[in-house]
């Protein structure tokens, strides 16, 4: 194992994930930093997986009104995934983008990873540290399975689960505003 690893901006992220499931007894909700990149980057495969249904293509332009993201901004993410090969682009007037496979075969990892690989990176305590063996234990017995655990529960979430959330969301929230005369 390669203990010299640099760490990655997943350190933050995770040490902010261990704070809160860890020594928290009771399960809160507490922000964790995520880049803008990963959250705008999932929007906007929710939201082509959405519109994109029946082969439709999804515009950039159309992506940014609905979730009110700078197209420029937009321009820079997708490439991500493209070369992910989780949506594909389609050029010429009636040009955008689309979901490459079913939404069921995408998981959260696999976006993630397209947008900033290094969230689900394995995270090593540096070992400058002349105490190797409680760096060692910390590695193995903390970071390791919280590094393990994260990629494991974003595999098991896919992008179906996450439109099929969003679409249900959207059902109630429509409900709730509806008048009756």
């Amino acid at each position: 194992r390669d203990t010299d690893r640099s760490r990655g901006l997943g350190d933050v992220y995770k040490r902010q994930f261990l704070r809160s499931v860890f020594f928290l007894k009771v399960p809160m909700k507490v922000p964790m930093k995520v880049p803008m990149k990963v959250q705008l980057g999932i929007m906007a495969m929710i939201d082509i997986a959405t519109n994109s249904q029946g082969g439709r293509v999804v515009t950039t332009t159309s992506i940014s009104k609905r979730q009110n993201i700078s197209p420029k901004y937009l321009e820079q993410i997708l490439p991500a995934l493209r070369l992910a090969m989780l949506i594909r682009s389609q050029k010429g007037s009636n040009g955008g983008y689309i979901i490459t496979k079913p939404c069921n075969q995408i998981t959260l990892k696999d976006i993630i990873n397209a947008l900033d690989p290094n969230i689900l990176s394995d995270v090593y305590f540096d070992t400058n540290n002349k105490n190797s063996t409680m760096i060692d234990t910390i590695n193995d017995d903390l970071w390791n399975n919280m590094t393990s655990y994260l990629q494991d529960y974003t595999e098991k979430i896919t992008l179906k689960d996450i439109c099929d959330d969003y679409r249900q969301r959207l059902d109630n929230q429509e409900a709730q505003f509806m008048y009756y005369i």
